[in-house]
C-alpha cells in the first residue's frame, strides 16, 4: 500500500487544489503505521501541522491546549491524533486554517468503529466517517480507488476589483466599503461583520485598513484574542502597502499612518489614543471588554465567526447585538455568505459542520397548545441516532448561551453524569434543560477541597459551596447542578421553563439527590425567573465572568431536610450578610436593579446604626428642606432606605435605583450624574430629596 500511496496522494492535491476544496481523510491503524502515512503527505502538502501528542521532528505540531493560537493562520494540512482520545474544539478550531486543495488527516486506532467501549460521540462520528467524500485509509485494507470531488453548486460570480483592494468577491468588496464607512462616515455607528471561516472576513480589515491608510493620517488599532490570529490582516495590509516601514513588531507605518496590534486585555485602556479600532474573532472576545470598548470609543468594527470554533457565533451575535441596541442603535451589520479560501459546499467544511453540529438549527416553532407539550429525557443512544432531536436540542442550547462549543456537543455525548431533558411537542424540541451530577465526595476529600488543597474536575456547585463559603457539609452529599436552560425565543414567558425546572426537581429527587442548583450570569430577569421557582441565592462571585461580563450567581433549592441544620441555613445568612458588607465595594457597580433583587431576599435585615427614630427624623426633615447636606445625613437616609427596600410599599422606578446607587452602593457623584443623565450635582441632590420626601419620611 505504501509503495502505491505517493500517487493516491499526488492525484488527491492535484484534485483538491483544481477543485479549489479541502478533503478529509481518515488514517485507521496503529500509531507508527499513521505517522508514516502523515510524512507522506506532507511531502506534498508543505505547511502541515500535526496536533496532539507524538508528533515526528519533521512536523511543526501543536498540543490540543494550544490549538487556538492557530485561529486566523493558514496550513496546507492538519493531522490530528485521536490515538489517545479526541477533542471536538481542536477540530473546530483547526480545520478553518486549512487553505482550499488542503487535507485534514483524522488518525484512529485500527478498529476503532467496532470497539465495545466506543463513546457515543465517536459513534455518531463512525456513522458521519463513512459518507462518500469521506476517503479512509486502513492499515489491513488495500488503497480506495480515487474518486475526484465533484462540486454540486455550479454557481460562478463574474467580478473584478480595481487596485489596490483585488477583492476576490463582490461580497468582501461591499465588506470593504462598510468598514471603511465607519472609519469615514458619522460617529457611534459601528459594524458588525459576520462570516463563516474562508469568506475573507479578516483580510477584508486588512484591506480596509490599507486603504485607510494611503488616503489620511490615522492611527488604526487591531485586536483579537493573540496576534497570530490577526496575522491575517497585518499581511493582506502589509500587501497594498508597498512602502510600509515593518521594523517594528505588530506594527505597519506608513505615510505617517500606523496599523499597531493591541492584546484584547490592554486595549480599552488605550484606545483614545487611536481614530479607529478593528475587532477581529470578537465572539472570542471577553464580553465585558466589548462592551467597555463601546462606552470608550465611537468608531469600532466587530468581525467575528459564525460557525467556527468557538461554536458560538450566532449567540454572540444575538447577545451582543443587545448591547449595541443599547449603547449604539445605529449600528451596521454586514455578512459574507460566498467563501473565499475555498469551493462552495466545501466536502470538510459541511463534514466539520455536521459533525460538530456548527449548523444546527433550532425548531422554527411559533405556535403550540399547551396540551401537546411533553416532557421527556432523552437517552445518548437517542442523540446518536436521531439527527434531527440532536439538531434541535444544540441549536437551541446555542442560540440561547453564547459560549457554547464543540466540546460541549462532545460531552453531552460522551459524559454519563450529564442528563438530558427535553420539552416537545410532536417532533419539535421547545426547551431544552441540562443536569450534571455532583458531590457525594467522602470526608476527607470534602475537607481538602474546603481548604483548597484539591480541586475535581467538575463539581462546580458542590465544590463552590465547600471551598468559597467554607461548608464541606453540602460537598458531602449529592447534587444535581442546572448546567443550561432554553426555550425557544417565540415561546418565552409561557411557563415552560418552570415546567421544565419542574420535571428536573422530579426526576433529581427520583434519583434521590439531597439538593439541586444552578450557577448563572446574574441579571436582574434570570434572579427573578430563578426566585419564582423556589431558587435561594448562596453566593455572589466577587469577579465577572470574563465572557457574559456579569457576576455569576449560585442558587440552590434543598430536597433533604437535613441540609438545613447541617449548612444550607448558613449558607443563606452568610449570603445576606456577605452582600450587605460588600455593597460598597466589590458590588458598587452592579446594576441597580439587581441591587434590588439580591437585598430583598428573605434573609435579608434592614441596616440600623442605633439612630433613634426622632433623631433620623428630623435630619431627613432638614435634608428635604435643604438645611442639612446629603454627606451629614446619609447614615439616617440609608437607615430609612434599607427598610424601604425590603417593604411591600417599595415601588420600582428610576428615584428609586438613584438612590440605590448613590445610597446603598456608594456610587461617586460623577458616576450617577452619568449614569442617570443628569445635569450636574444640584440636580441630583434635589431628585435624591424629593425623593426621600416622598417615600423615606
Amino acid at each position: 500500500m505504501l509503495s502505491l500511496l505517493p500517487t493516491f496522494i499526488s492525484q488527491l492535491h492535484m484534485d483538491s487544489l483544481a477543485a479549489n476544496c479541502r478533503r478529509l481523510v481518515i488514517v485507521e491503524g496503529d500509531l507508527r503505521w499513521a505517522t508514516n502515512i502523515t510524512q507522506l503527505f506532507s511531502e506534498h502538502y508543505s505547511a502541515m501541522l500535526w496536533a496532539g501528542e507524538d508528533a515526528p521532528e519533521s512536523i511543526v505540531h501543536c498540543h490540543f491546549k494550544t490549538a487556538k493560537k492557530w485561529l486566523g493562520q493558514e496550513t496546507d494540512g492538519i493531522a490530528i491524533n485521536a490515538h489517545h482520545g479526541i477533542d471536538a474544539n481542536v477540530i473546530g478550531a483547526l480545520s478553518g486554517t486549512i487553505k482550499g486543495g488542503g487535507v485534514m488527516l483524522l488518525l484512529l486506532p485500527l478498529g476503532w468503529k467496532s470497539d465495545a467501549n466506543i463513546s457515543p460521540f465517536m459513534k455518531r462520528l463512525s456513522l458521519l466517517c463513512a459518507e462518500p467524500d469521506v476517503i479512509t485509509l486502513c492499515q489491513n485494507s488495500n488503497l480506495p480507488v480515487f474518486k475526484p470531488w465533484i462540486c454540486e453548486s455550479h454557481s460562478h460570480v463574474d467580478f473584478t476589483s480595481s487596485a489596490p483592494r483585488f477583492c476576490l468577491t463582490q461580497q468582501q468588496e461591499h465588506a470593504v466599503d462598510a468598514i471603511i464607512k465607519v472609519a469615514a462616515g458619522h460617529r457611534k455607528r459601528p459594524l458588525v461583520l459576520s462570516a463563516d471561516r474562508g469568506r475573507g472576513k479578516s483580510s477584508a480589515l486588512g484591506i480596509a485598513a490599507a486603504e485607510l491608510m494611503l488616503v489620511r493620517k490615522m492611527k488604526i488599532a487591531v485586536t483579537s484574542p493573540s496576534f497570530a490570529c490577526a496575522s491575517t490582516v497585518f499581511s493582506h495590509a502589509q500587501q497594498r502597502l508597498i512602502d510600509a516601514d515593518t521594523t517594528h513588531p505588530h506594527r505597519l507605518l506608513c505615510q505617517g499612518s500606523e496599523l499597531h496590534f493591541i492584546a484584547q486585555d490592554v486595549i480599552c485602556d488605550v484606545a483614545d489614543k487611536y481614530d479607529f479600532i478593528l475587532v477581529d474573532e470578537a465572539a472570542a472576545i471577553p464580553g465585558d471588554t466589548l462592551i467597555a470598548l463601546l462606552n470608550r470609543h465611537n468608531r469600532l468594527v466587530f468581525a467575528s465567526t459564525i460557525h467556527g470554533y468557538e461554536g458560538t457565533g450566532r449567540g454572540f451575535e444575538i447577545k451582543f447585538k443587545q448591547a449595541l441596541n443599547k449603547k449604539m442603535p445605529q449600528w451596521k451589520a454586514v455578512h459574507i455568505e460566498q467563501p473565499i479560501r475555498w469551493q462552495v459546499n466545501d466536502p470538510l467544511e459541511q463534514w466539520v459542520f455536521n459533525a460538530l453540529l456548527l449548523n444546527a438549527e433550532y425548531s422554527t416553532l411559533e405556535t403550540l397548545s399547551h396540551a401537546t407539550i411533553s416532557y421527556e429525557l432523552v437517552t445518548k443512544a437517542e442523540l446518536v441516532t436521531n439527527k434531527n432531536l440532536l439538531s434541535q436540542i444544540v441549536g437551541l442550547l446555542i442560540h440561547a448561551h453564547y459560549q457554547t462549543s464543540p466540546n460541549d456537543v462532545q460531552q453531552l455525548f460522551d459524559d454519563s453524569t450529564q442528563h438530558v431533558l427535553v420539552a416537545r411537542s410532536e417532533h419539535h424540541v421547545i426547551g431544552c434543560c441540562l443536569l450534571v451530577e455532583e458531590g457525594g465526595f467522602d470526608d476527607d476529600l470534602a475537607e481538602a477541597i474546603m481548604l483548597g488543597q484539591r480541586r475535581i474536575k467538575g463539581h462546580l456547585l458542590a465544590q463552590s459551596i465547600a471551598a468559597h463559603l467554607g461548608l464541606k457539609a453540602a460537598a458531602k452529599q449529592s447534587c444535581y447542578r442546572i448546567l443550561r436552560i432554553a426555550v425557544l425565543p417565540v415561546l418565552h414567558r409561557q411557563g415552560i421553563g418552570q415546567q421544565l425546572l419542574s420535571r428536573a426537581e422530579q426526576y433529581a429527587l427520583a434519583c434521590g439527590v439531597d439538593y439541586i442548583g444552578t450557577s448563572f450570569g446574574a441579571t436582574d430577569e434570570l434572579v427573578n425567573f430563578w426566585h419564582n421557582a423556589g431558587f435561594t441565592p448562596i453566593r455572589l462571585g466577587i469577579n465577572k465572568d470574563a465572557a457574559s461580563s456579569l457576576h455569576s450567581l449560585l442558587c440552590v433549592k434543598v430536597f433533604n431536610h437535613n441540609c438545613y441544620d447541617i449548612w444550607f441555613n448558613d449558607a443563606e445568612l452568610l449570603f445576606s450578610a456577605s452582600f450587605s458588607a460588600q455593597r460598597v465595594e466589590q458590588f458598587q457597580q452592579l446594576a441597580p436593579e439587581l441591587f434590588l433583587r439580591l437585598y430583598r431576599n428573605q434573609k435579608s435585615y434592614s441596616i440600623d446604626y442605633q439612630l433613634s427614630e426622632p433623631f433620623i427624623q428630623s435630619q431627613l426633615d432638614g435634608f428635604c428642606l435643604g438645611a442639612l447636606g446629603y454627606d451629614y445625613v446619609v447614615a439616617s437616609i440609608e437607615t430609612r432606605l434599607s427598610s424601604y427596600l425590603l417593604s411591600d410599599d417599595c415601588t420600582r422606578n428610576a428615584e428609586l435605583f438613584f438612590a440605590i446607587a448613590k445610597v446603598m452602593q456608594r456610587q461617586a457623584w460623577t458616576d450617577v450624574i452619568s449614569s442617570f443623565k443628569f445635569t450636574g450635582r444640584k440636580q441630583a441632590e434635589n431628585i435624591l430629596r424629593q425623593f426621600v420626601s416622598e417615600n423615606l419620611i
